[in-house]
């Protein structure tokens, strides 16, 4: 697997796990610590997302030169 394959795949897992904690905050039965947890993950999740992004662009940049 390259460099680029596992970022990608790093990519739509964390991308999973952001629409599993929004799925969660959606439930009533949440308590407030859970949301509040599942908040905190969702914003450590998205700020590595991004951080993953720019990765793979750079990544596909090299790649096609």
């Amino acid at each position: 697997m390259t460099e680029l394959e596992r970022v990608k795949r790093e990519i739509a897992t964390l991308e999973e796990s952001v629409r599993s904690s929004l799925r969660a905050l959606e439930d009533p039965d949440l308590s407030a610590e859970g949301a509040r947890r599942e908040r905190a993950s969702i914003e450590l999740y998205r700020r590595h997302l991004g951080d993953l992004l720019m990765k793979r662009d750079d990544l596909q940049a090299l790649t096609s030169k």
